[in-house]
């Protein structure tokens, strides 16, 4: 049976005795989701599996499985309401969570672009704030998310102001032994830490997270990515040994200039120099703005 086959075998499945698996929502590296309705309680609902090509490889297993583990740890907050984790009928696990409706921030910024429009500042504060508020928490909780990026902050509704940030598959938390190799470099190139990339994913503490969020700060606000090279080493090279920030302030010049200067605390190439919390961070950031 091809991979194309396997993945597709996932709708009309019940699982657990009671979930329907309906239409795949969406399907990322290493997991899909899939709309389900809960023919108990007769609500829809979303459930999370790993990639076809992964589920018999036991470390994604338990990394699906802690993922649900850290999010129930965040419930209340600007998450997703995870409702269990069960076993497909050959063992699999597979995470049963709220259904979601909206897009994602990187869809609403390819939408944004291709209009010609931008976020606007009232916009951009509605999104964040509950954002930091949770990464906030998830750090005063030994968590790092590591993967933040536009695809991560999910949109929920038809405006700005249901922010959720999503997949925590290459989290760590504290108390939870490491499945992550020393050396591998975790997350999507354009939001690396200058750490990680030196050191690996292990690197990783609540400043890696605070230096990806700048980063996606900046590219809502400007329409792009303030650092982009073509291959990998060039990459490595430009967020490690760069001589400049780029400039918030020249791609939104109703910005004020100070701008530039949070923006270089916020993603210095030296951990010890950034912003050493996400709310001391967003506190600079409205206080710049004046937001």
């Amino acid at each position: 049976m091809s991979q194309v086959q396997l993945e597709e075998t996932r709708t009309g499945e019940v699982i657990g005795g009671r979930y329907l698996v309906g239409a795949r929502l969406g399907k990322g590296g290493h997991g899909e989701v899939y709309r389900a309705h809960d023919q108990i309680d007769q609500r829809d609902l979303a459930i999370k599996f790993l990639a076809a090509q992964l589920a018999d490889d036991s470390d994604y297993r338990l990394r699906l499985v802690r993922e649900a583990r850290i999010i129930s740890a965040l419930q209340g907050l600007a998450t997703v309401r995870i409702y269990g984790v069960i076993g497909t009928e050959d063992g699999t696990p597979c995470v049963v969570m709220e259904l979601l409706e909206g897009e994602d921030l990187r869809d609403a910024l390819r939408r944004r672009g291709q209009a010609g429009e931008q976020f606007e500042l009232h916009e951009v504060t509605q999104i964040f704030e509950p954002i930091v508020r949770t990464l906030d928490a998830a750090h005063a909780l030994d968590i790092v998310h590591r993967d933040i990026k536009p695809p991560n902050i999910y949109l929920v509704g038809a405006d700005t102001r249901d922010a959720r940030i999503m997949d925590f598959g290459l989290a760590k938390m504290g108390d939870l032994a490491s499945i992550t190799a020393a050396d591998m470099v975790a997350g999507s190139p354009s939001y690396i830490a200058p750490e990680i990339w030196q050191n690996g994913a292990r690197a990783a503490d609540r400043r890696s997270d605070i230096y990806s969020l700048a980063i996606v700060l900046f590219e809502t606000l400007a329409g792009d990515v303030p650092i982009h090279e073509d291959n990998l080493v060039a990459m490595l090279m430009a967020v490690t040994e760069r001589k400049e920030t780029p400039s918030l302030h020249a791609r939104r010049p109703d910005l004020p200039p100070d701008i530039d200067d949070w923006f270089a605390q916020a993603i210095a190439i030296d951990p010890n120099h950034r912003f050493q919390s996400a709310v001391a961070m967003w506190r600079a950031f409205r206080s710049v703005t004046g937001a």
